[in-house]
């Protein structure tokens, strides 16, 4: 995530710096009047920090939302990471869904609220071997 989110920033300060150079007649001095063109790369270091930054946030945020099991009750978080629980015979429906990029069941238990499930966690096929018997057929 990091190295993904640093080249887009990058390439967008890039395609920034390549538009206003070129919008001043390719004039250098002109181009970089704000900034010293010995700076440039220290930009790149703040955009490097801040992606490694914020995907360390990310990931502390997505491991906190485990699932757990205990006496027919799950808990988990829902789309924005709020914690839930609701019985297992409360679950209406379950369908895969694509959470900006990650794959992820939700069970829904209508008004009790949902919880996202991401797919590729440990111990996953007993996961939903639970959640299979729940789910009512409609």
């Amino acid at each position: 995530m990091t190295r993904q989110l640093f080249y887009i920033l990058a390439f967008g300060f890039i395609a920034l710096m390549l538009i206003r150079f070129v919008s001043t007649g390719f004039s250098v001095s002109i181009t970089f009047e704000h900034i010293k063109l010995v700076q440039v790369p220290i930009a790149f270091v703040l955009i490097y920090l801040f992606s490694l930054t914020f995907a360390y946030v990310i990931s502390a945020l997505l491991k906190c939302a485990h699932v757990t099991i205990n006496d027919d009750v799950i808990s988990g978080r829902n789309y924005w990471l709020f914690k839930r629980q609701f019985n297992l015979s409360d679950i209406e429906k379950a369908f895969p869904f694509n959470s900006n990029g990650m794959p992820v069941v939700v069970v829904d238990a209508g008004k009790k609220g949902e919880i996202y499930i991401p797919v590729h966690i440990e111990n996953s096929e007993e996961l939903f071997a639970i959640l299979d018997k729940y789910v009512k057929s409609t």
